[in-house]
C-alpha cells in the first residue's frame, strides 16, 4: 500500500497509482497553513486510482476540509476512519465506486457521476447526489473514458446504484436541460477551456442510465430530512422507520418499493410516475408499512403495470389527485400480495385482503372528497367480495347481479339498454301470447306505440286487450316483465344519483 500525505491546497493533476493507496489527513500537514475561504483544501483532477483508503487518524483544528476528485477514475473507494467532523468529499464527473462509512464527515457530495457498481453511505450527516445536465463536458469526459479503455454506452450498461443507511441530510436532485436540445452545443461564458463545449444528453441516453437508490432509515437515528426532487430512477426503495421529513416531488420512477416502512414528521410524495413505462414492466409495492402522516398527490398509480398494496395501516393517509384504473380489467394490476415479484402467488385469505384495502382506500378517497374514484374503489371491493369462498350463496348473488345491472351503482348505462331491451323481448312473447305476433297477418303499428305503455311498469294489464282476452301465459309474461323493468329503473335511479349519495 503506498501512503499518501496530502498537502493543503495543492492540486494534483493527471496522476495515476496503479497499486492501493492511501491519503493520510494529518493534523500536522496543517501546521502554519492559514485557511482559504472558497478553495478546496484537496483537488485531485483527471487521476485513476486502482483502490483509495481515505483517513484521518486525528482531529485537526481547521475550519473547513475539502477532498475534490474531478474526471477521475477511482475503482474503489473507501472512506472510514475519520477523526474530524469538518472534512468533506466531493467527486464530480468521475467513476467510481466504494462505500463512505464514517459518521464523522461532515458532507459527501456526488455529482454527474457514473458508477461502475455500487455507492454504500452509512450513518452520514448529508449526502447530496445531483445529475446536472448543464455540467457535462464531453471533451473531459472523451479523455477519461479513453484513458480506462472504454465507452459511453458500455459505461451506460452498468446499474447505478446508491445504497444510502441511517444518514441524517439526503439529497437527490436531477436537473435536466430546459430545451429540446440534445448533443453538442458552444457555452456562451466559460472560464475552463475544455468546458467550452457542453453536451445535452439525447432521450435514448437518459432511457439507458439506469440508476437505483435505495434508503433505510433506523429508529435511533435523528433523520433530519430526505429530499428526492426531479429524479429519473429505474427504483427506488424506502425502508425503516424515518423520523424526520421525506420528501418525493416531480419525478419519474419505475420501480417503487416501500417495504416495512413509517415516519414520524410526515412523508410527501407528489407527481410521481414511470419513466420507461413502454419499455419495461412497470412495478409499485406497498408492503406492511405504516403510511399514516404519508401523503400521496398526483401519483400515477393507473401507469404502472403492477401494483401491490400488502398488510398496510393507512391511518390519516391522505390520496388527493391521484390516477385510478378506469375499468375492472384495470384493477387487475392491484395485487394484494406479499411479494410483487411473484404476483402470482395468492394467500388464502388473498381475496379477503383485497376486499378490505380497496375499502380502506375509498374510505381515504371519501375524506379528500374524490367521490368519483371512491365510487370505483366501492365496486371493485364488491367484485373482490364476490370471490371470497365462505361467502353465502345468496350474498354472492346478490353482487352478481348488481355487477350486471348497474356496475355496483356506477353505470346508468347497463339498466338504460337493458330495461329497453328486456322489455322490448317479453312484449314480443306478450304479443305472440295473445296472438297478435308471428300470425302471418299483416303488420299492425298501432302495437310499436303501446310498447311504450307495456314500457311502464305501473301499466293495467287490460292495457291492449280486454282482461277476457287475457291466457294466463300472457299474464305471467306482463307480471315477470314488470319486476324485472321495475328493478332495472331502480338501478338507473341509484346509479344515476351516485353523485348524490352520503
Amino acid at each position: 500500500m503506498t501512503i499518501i500525505d496530502l498537502i493543503p491546497y495543492e492540486i494534483i493533476e493527471n496522476q495515476e497509482y496503479q497499486t492501493e493507496s492511501k491519503f493520510l489527513i494529518k493534523n500536522d500537514s496543517f501546521n502554519k497553513i492559514d485557511y482559504k475561504s472558497g478553495t478546496i483544501t484537496f483537488s485531485f483532477i483527471n487521476c485513476r486510482f486502482s483502490e483509495l483508503e481515505i483517513e484521518n487518524p486525528d482531529y485537526i483544528d481547521f475550519p473547513s476540509i475539502i477532498i475534490q476528485f474531478i474526471n477521475c477514475y477511482i475503482k474503489k473507494i473507501n472512506v472510514e476512519n475519520i477523526s474530524s467532523s469538518n472534512i468533506s468529499v466531493f467527486i464530480g464527473s468521475s467513476i467510481f465506486q466504494g462505500q463512505f462509512k464514517s459518521s464523522r464527515l461532515k458532507d459527501v457530495t456526488i455529482n454527474n457521476c457514473l458508477l461502475v457498481d455500487s455507492v454504500f453511505l452509512m450513518n452520514q450527516n448529508s449526502i447530496n447526489i445531483t445529475y446536472t445536465e448543464e455540467n457535462i463536458f464531453p471533451k473531459p469526459w472523451k479523455t477519461l473514458i479513453k484513458s480506462i479503455n472504454t465507452s459511453f454506452e458500455k459505461l451506460l450498461e452498468y446499474n447505478q446504484s446508491y445504497f444510502i443507511y441511517d444518514s441524517k441530510n439526503i439529497t437527490f436532485n436531477v436537473s435536466e436541460n430546459k430545451n429540446e436540445k440534445s448533443g453538442l452545443y458552444k457555452r456562451l461564458y466559460s472560464p475552463v477551456q475544455d468546458n467550452k463545449i457542453g453536451y445535452y444528453l439525447k432521450t435514448e441516453e437518459k432511457r439507458k442510465l439506469l440508476i437505483n437508490l435505495s434508503i433505510q432509515y433506523s429508529p435511533n437515528i435523528d433523520h433530519l430530512m430526505t429530499k428526492i426532487i426531479n429524479a429519473r430512477l429505474s427504483s427506488l426503495s424506502l425502508m425503516g422507520f424515518a423520523n424526520g421529513e421525506l420528501i418525493l416531488e416531480s419525478s419519474k420512477i419505475d420501480c417503487w418499493y416501500i417495504n416495512n416502512f413509517s415516519t414520524q414528521n410526515g412523508a410527501n410524495f407528489y407527481n410521481v410516475k414511470p419513466f420507461r413505462g413502454s419499455d419495461t414492466e412497470t412495478k409499485m409495492e406497498i408492503n406492511k408499512s405504516n403510511l399514516d402522516k404519508v401523503w400521496f398527490d398526483n401519483i400515477a398509480f393507473n401507469d404502472y403495470s403492477i401494483i401491490s398494496f400488502y398488510r398496510i395501516k393507512f391511518g390519516q393517509t391522505r390520496i388527493t389527485s391521484c390516477e385510478f384504473p378506469e375499468t375492472y380489467k384495470g384493477f387487475d394490476k392491484l395485487k394484494t400480495v406479499e411479494n410483487i415479484h411473484y404476483p402470482d402467488k395468492l394467500d388464502e385469505n388473498y381475496y379477503k385482503t383485497r376486499y378490505e384495502t380497496f375499502l380502506q382506500l375509498k374510505k381515504l378517497l371519501e375524506s379528500s372528497g374524490n367521490f368519483y374514484e371512491s365510487q370505483k374503489l366501492q365496486a371493485v371491493s364488491n367484485e373482490a367480495l364476490r370471490k371470497i369462498s365462505n361467502l353465502p350463496f345468496w350474498d354472492r348473488l346478490i353482487l352478481k347481479i348488481n355487477s350486471l345491472s348497474n356496475n355496483h351503482g356506477l353505470s346508468i348505462k347497463e339498466p338504460f339498454f337493458g330495461t329497453l331491451i328486456l322489455c322490448a323481448i317479453f312484449y314480443i312473447l306478450y304479443l305472440w301470447s295473445l296472438g297478435r305476433m308471428f300470425n302471418k297477418n299483416g303488420i299492425d303499428f298501432d302495437l310499436i306505440g303501446y310498447y311504450f305503455t307495456f314500457l311502464d311498469f305501473t301499466h293495467r294489464s287490460d292495457f291492449l286487450v280486454s282482461k277476457s282476452e287475457l291466457s294466463g301465459l300472457s299474464v305471467t309474461i306482463d307480471y315477470i316483465n314488470k319486476i324485472i323493468v321495475g328493478f332495472l329503473i331502480y338501478q338507473f335511479i341509484a346509479a344515476f344519483r351516485k353523485y348524490g349519495k352520503k
